[in-house]
């Protein structure tokens, strides 16, 4: 299993199998995020035996199905929310960790982080997320 950390408490990485999620709940995470679609390939399993094995061991999972190369403005909207309620480390992933690390980055421009800093994390990660460049405008945090 692949597993890299962008920040403090978000981990990504490809397509996980079922005996996955017991690496995922020694690192103490507490929500998987599936951005994929069901069925995208046919050697993923299905959402449902996913949050099956996940929710018995304590861990919550959500879907975002994002489509690849179109992520949209509610999907962010969707990642932001998912990541809000965690009380602890969440793990996204997708096929190739790629969307998950997309959602990841557009999320944290959108509360204001630094675009080189949200590339350079992505990059370190082993992430090139340049062709998101132009979506990830910094814009000031909201406060409610």
């Amino acid at each position: 299993m692949q597993i890299t950390q962008l920040d403090a408490l978000t981990y990504v990485g490809p397509q996980i199998s079922l005996s996955d999620i017991a690496v995922l709940k020694r690192h103490s995470v507490c929500k998987i995020i599936v951005t994929r679609p069901e069925g995208e390939t046919d050697d993923q399993p299905a959402i449902s035996e996913i949050t099956r094995a996940a929710n018995a061991v304590g861990i919550e999972v959500h879907q975002i199905p994002v489509v690849s190369g179109q992520i949209t403005d509610a999907d962010v909207s969707a990642f932001d929310a998912f990541t809000a309620q965690a009380s602890g480390p969440i793990f996204a992933y997708c096929r190739s960790g790629m969307r998950a690390t997309s959602l990841w980055a557009l999320n944290k421009s959108n509360g204001g982080h630094c675009t080189d800093t949200i590339l350079r994390a992505a990059g370190d990660a082993g992430y090139d997320l340049a062709a998101l460049s132009p979506r990830l405008v910094t814009k000031p945090a909201t406060t409610a």
